[in-house]
């Protein structure tokens, strides 16, 4: 929870750089929404934000959450996969088979 609240926090940092302010420091709106100098660029570096690698742990603070996830992965995913998603399906298989407590 406190990995997902940094993101978005660094989330709405970013995108306070991009928005347009006025004379007086005040943000630009038109059309009830605010207005966004490169949004191109402001994309991108959302992009990189949401694409940085995440270690949880396998600690026991993480016990019952990466337990729920190999057992939801492992015991209650669609049957079948075709193409790509299988290949990504197995993947996340052998990453969640490496969970293990004792």
């Amino acid at each position: 929870m406190d990995k997902l609240q940094t993101v978005l926090d660094e989330t709405v940092l970013i995108n306070k750089q991009y928005i347009v302010y006025d004379e007086n420091s005040q943000p630009v709106k038109e059309n009830g929404d605010y207005l966004i100098k490169d949004n191109v660029k402001r994309l991108a570096d959302i992009n990189e934000l949401m694409n940085e690698v995440h270690e949880i742990p396998q600690d026991v603070n993480n016990r019952e959450m990466l337990l729920s996830i190999k057992d939801s992965v492992l015991n209650h995913s669609p049957a079948t996969f075709k193409g790509d998603e299988a290949d990504t399906y197995d993947m996340v298989c052998e990453l969640v088979e490496q969970i293990e407590y004792e």
